[in-house]
């Protein structure tokens, strides 16, 4: 039969590896998502730029909420 004293360590071991197994999950999410995550932090800039082209060409008073980055544009 195990005592107190080796109960309580127990849990504690446990409590230390769930604590660990968090923090590798959370790194294991962090590096799953890291490349959507500057995948989309290059379209916001892309989409800023875009705003600002346009806002340069007069066409600041159009009102486009979501503009796809893939317009073929035909001068």
């Amino acid at each position: 039969m195990l005592g107190d004293d080796e109960i309580k360590e127990m849990h504690e071991q446990i409590q230390a590896m769930e604590k660990e197994l968090s923090e590798r999950k959370k790194q294991l999410h962090k590096a799953k998502y890291q490349g959507l995550h500057s995948a989309m932090q290059a379209k916001k800039e892309a989409e800023e730029a875009i705003k600002l082209e346009l806002k340069a060409l007069g066409c600041s008073g159009l009102n486009i909420p979501h503009m796809p980055l893939n317009w073929e544009w035909k001068f």
